[in-house]
């Protein structure tokens, strides 16, 4: 559902610092997204905010991951404010994993202090890949999804 986000950031987004955002409104219902691009490869951290409050977070390759991915298999995420946390994520295809969106509603505002997070991903044989997004600044592409879906 918002891997087509990516698409549309292309020709309609606004750009702070690394990250991109848009707004989408449906008849007085705004949903957010603001995405930021891997350092390593061409995958993207993508967080909205839909207008019910519900958080999605995604980890989105634009082509596809290079390497099989599980259904279901363990994401790591880890900063320098925060240990390394193990969430389930969920594929789609071979270009999106949908992470946990409970956990990450509580962990994201720990997260977003620090300047990287790097999110590794469990491949079909174990091996965990890499990807490292810097988050700093992120006030303005973030401040309505956190003001809406993270919990301070």
């Amino acid at each position: 559902m918002y891997g087509l986000w990516i698409d549309l950031f292309v020709g309609r987004r606004k750009c702070v610092a690394g990250w991109a955002y848009t707004a989408r409104g449906d008849g007085g219902a705004v949903e957010h997204v603001a995405a930021t691009r891997a350092a390593e490869d061409a995958a993207w951290l993508l967080l909205a905010c839909s207008a019910d409050e519900r958080l999605i977070v995604s980890l989105i390759h634009t082509e596809q991951f290079p390497y099989p991915l599980k259904p279901s298999s363990s994401v790591q995420l880890r900063s320098n404010n925060m240990p390394t946390v193990s969430i389930e994520g969920k594929s789609v295809q071979n270009n999106q994993i949908f992470i946990d969106p409970r956990q990450m509603r509580h962990i994201m505002p720990l997260l977003m202090q620090d300047d990287q997070l790097v999110v590794s991903v469990a491949g079909h044989d174990g091996a965990m890949h890499d990807y490292t997004f810097s988050v700093q600044p992120n006030d303005v592409a973030l401040r309505p999804i956190r003001s809406r879906c993270f919990d301070f």
